[in-house]
């Protein structure tokens, strides 16, 4: 038998479980911080973040070492291709 899963009955398993979880002590609403007046403007509801400098992505870096790699490829096969 195949039972649709609608919109209420998955926030009521979604509540349900969210109950489980507070008994248990698992997470708990005495930890949330709210933050006044934040739906009062739009400055603070928005945290600009770095995200390339904050994960360390060194993009460049990996794309020369890629190009050079690519060239070394390319001289090998054409050394292989003429040897034989």
């Amino acid at each position: 038998m195949i039972k649709n899963l609608t919109f209420s009955k998955l926030k009521k398993i979604v509540l349900e479980e969210k109950k489980k979880l507070q008994k248990k002590g698992i997470i708990s609403t005495d930890s949330v911080q709210t933050v006044e007046d934040a739906w009062s403007g739009g400055d603070n509801l928005v945290k600009h973040v770095d995200f390339i400098k904050q994960l360390e992505i060194t993009e460049t870096k990996l794309r020369v070492k890629a190009d050079k790699l690519s060239r070394a490829r390319d001289i090998l096969k054409k050394k292989i291709v003429r040897d034989l």
